[in-house]
């Protein structure tokens, strides 16, 4: 009995010792996505107006650690370029109560972020959610013209309680 106590304790020991560094792992691997996220952007997904992809940028709407297996990614921004059409962004929620929100920012001319999209469903059903937005937001000073707006820009989509889900970048032309 005391043999099977033993091995009985051993092997919760190690259980929690596994699932422990599991979520560190999680943890860091989710650190440094979040870390590649605010880099500068330096390419994009060029995509058509229907969101099938013409050109790939790896860096652009990874799933971030934390989300994988409860979101993915339905189709990323299109029209990527844009010239003003409305852009939009499909996430595939898999995960029953997983995702608590959205909220869709990019940076204004402070550095601030600038919210460009809200969902306060709380959870997010399982299924498409669509999220569409004017690419005139992207423009960092708010002028409220299209060409305020050009450039690559990098946006950011999280949940409501800050954690990073996706990020990727669209070129406005």
């Amino acid at each position: 009995m005391l043999l099977f106590r033993n091995t009985f304790l051993l092997l919760w020991v190690l259980i929690l010792a596994t699932s422990g560094s599991s979520c560190s792992s999680t943890d860091d691997a989710q650190k440094q996505f979040e870390d590649d996220a605010f880099r500068q952007p330096t390419n994009f997904t060029r995509t058509d107006g229907n969101g099938d992809i013409i050109e790939e940028d790896p860096n652009d709407w990874r799933i971030g650690p934390m989300f994988s297996g409860f979101v993915e990614m339905g189709r990323p921004a299109f029209p990527n370029p844009t010239t003003g059409q409305i852009v939009t962004i499909e996430l595939l929620v898999t995960g029953i109560s997983s995702v608590n929100g959205l909220e869709v920012v990019t940076f204004d001319r402070n550095g601030r972020f600038k919210l460009l999209y809200f969902d306060e469903r709380r959870p997010l059903p399982v299924g498409f959610s669509s999220i569409n937005f004017d690419p005139v937001l992207l423009d960092p000073n708010n002028s409220g013209t299209i060409s305020g707006a050009r450039g690559l820009r990098r946006v950011f989509i999280f949940d409501q309680r800050g954690n990073l889900i996706t990020y990727g970048d669209i070129r406005v032309d």
